[in-house]
């Protein structure tokens, strides 16, 4: 007799039900089921595969890439992000608005956009503590000169340089937008 399965008969009205009882893979527990007797056990017995090795070469050299979706390793990966950070950059109010995929959208999601460019260049200044009362939990990046105040021939990377940010708090945001607060800056641009 086979140690995987074992053929129970259970006769039930003048009908016979032929049950198959087959025995898990993991922990050698009676089951229905066809290999294994919860899921948990399944997990256990498929996670020992190890899992597939990248072999896929990136589209510039020879190296092997980042993972599955990727073209380029790592290096080129870097590479191409930099270009594209400098492109951004380089581009003026005008051509990034003009962009087809903002056409259609209102100045200030527009501007919205840009807000975003400015957090993923200043990463680095959002763990620093507000720059008027110190707290430390949450911070937001404001624009000392305000988007709006750009003239569309200005570069993107003008209005979100790191000069013309400083990290906030969300009420000290608020009360600076609204100037109920002013803000020192040696060396920066005025805010309007």
């Amino acid at each position: 007799m086979d140690i995987w399965r074992t053929v129970s008969a259970l006769a039930i009205n003048q009908l016979t039900i032929v049950m198959i009882i087959n025995k898990c893979f993991n922990c050698g527990k009676d089951t229905s089921n066809p290999k294994y007797c919860s899921r948990s056990c399944a997990v256990i017995v498929n996670n020992k595969i190890p899992k597939r090795k990248l072999s896929k070469k990136c589209s510039k050299c020879e190296s092997i890439v980042r993972n599955y979706k990727s073209n380029l390793c790592e290096l080129h990966f870097q590479e191409y992000l930099s270009n594209q950070k400098e492109s951004l950059r380089n581009l003026t109010f005008a051509d990034y608005t003009n962009r087809e995929c903002l056409k259609k959208l209102h100045s200030s999601s527009k501007f919205a956009h840009i807000r975003g460019l400015c957090r993923s260049w200043n990463k680095d200044k959002l763990k620093l503590p507000c720059y008027v009362c110190g707290y430390t939990k949450h911070v937001e990046l404001a624009h000392i000169k305000p988007l709006r105040s750009f003239k569309p021939s200005d570069k993107i990377g003008d209005a979100n340089s790191s000069s013309n940010i400083v990290q906030l708090c969300r009420n000290c945001h608020w009360e600076y937008d609204h100037k109920l607060i002013t803000l020192d800056f040696p060396d920066q641009p005025e805010s309007q």
